[in-house]
């Protein structure tokens, strides 16, 4: 008997049993075969924000912030599979979310370990019309991780337990949990993008748009069709992430290096402007 997989569902939610949580656990609960559950609540560790120091740019090193970052990714790396719970709140998803995702710096290095592992998005909301910009923020994790999206599911439930009053969502989860393995990979609806699913757009000259997501670029048709080509720039592509991550950033690091002494020069002259007003 081999080893069994590991499903890791994170819960960005303090809310207790709240639709966050009951979702991704109704999902892992369906998972036919035998497998390793485990939960974490994000926002019952401590993320501090980025340092922009870029030691996790290096093979081999870890951030060197003391806090729980450095369990989570291992966590997230060692998964055979992650289950996302991502409520939203004012127009956009919990903080601690972004928080996490601003500490990916070192992506290149952990999608080693997660590429094309399968990941779901659930994304609870309350009022239709205030989802904001959650759904594209949510796929920035997986896409920096280069992990399979499975299903970005967007669900109405306001009050705590009421996604799964509702039985077309308790199939749906139960349905999700039962193709984790399966290969199954999300398939865009015609208003969004095709790349990695987002549903925000940037407009361009000229006619064209740019989801902000992942940088895939197209048309806006006359009849409310989204057009993009099935090839050409892509953010998350393994050649993207080792160039932005593996050489642009590694580069600027050697500049800032080289440039030192002279940016300091500038930064000088606003040394004695301390304005800052403390409790």
């Amino acid at each position: 008997m081999g080893f069994l997989k590991t499903v890791l569902g994170l819960v960005i939610s303090a809310r207790r049993l709240g639709n966050s949580e009951l979702l991704v656990k109704e999902i892992m609960d369906s998972v036919p075969e035998p497998c390793s559950r485990q939960l974490i609540r994000l926002t019952e560790l401590k993320i501090e924000p980025c340092q922009a120091c870029y030691r996790c740019l290096q093979p081999g090193s870890s951030c060197k912030i003391n806090d729980d970052f450095n369990f989570l990714i291992s966590k997230i790396m060692e998964c055979d599979a992650l289950v996302i719970g991502l409520p939203v709140y004012f127009l956009g998803p919990h903080a601690s979310y972004k928080m996490l995702a601003d500490r990916l710096l070192g992506a290149g290095h952990y999608a080693e370990h997660t590429r094309g592992k399968p990941c779901v998005l659930v994304i609870p909301y309350g009022m239709p019309g205030w989802e904001g910009y959650a759904r594209v923020a949510a796929v920035t994790l997986p896409g920096l991780l280069q992990m399979r999206v499975v299903d970005i599911w967007q669900v109405h439930a306001a009050l705590p337990g009421e996604a799964l009053l509702m039985p077309e969502n308790q199939a749906r989860a139960r349905s999700l949990g039962s193709k984790l393995f399966s290969g199954q990979l999300y398939s865009p609806a015609r208003w969004e993008c095709p790349r990695c699913g987002g549903d925000l757009f940037r407009l361009l000259e000229g006619g064209g748009i740019q989801c902000p997501a992942c940088g895939a670029q197209g048309t806006w048709q006359t009849d409310g069709e989204v057009g993009f080509a099935s090839e050409g720039y892509y953010r998350f592509s393994r050649e993207q992430m080792e160039e932005h991550f593996g050489s642009w950033l590694v580069e600027m690091k050697d500049k800032f290096r080289r440039e030192k002494e002279r940016l300091k020069r500038v930064q000088e002259a606003y040394r004695d402007q301390n304005w800052w007003v403390g409790r």
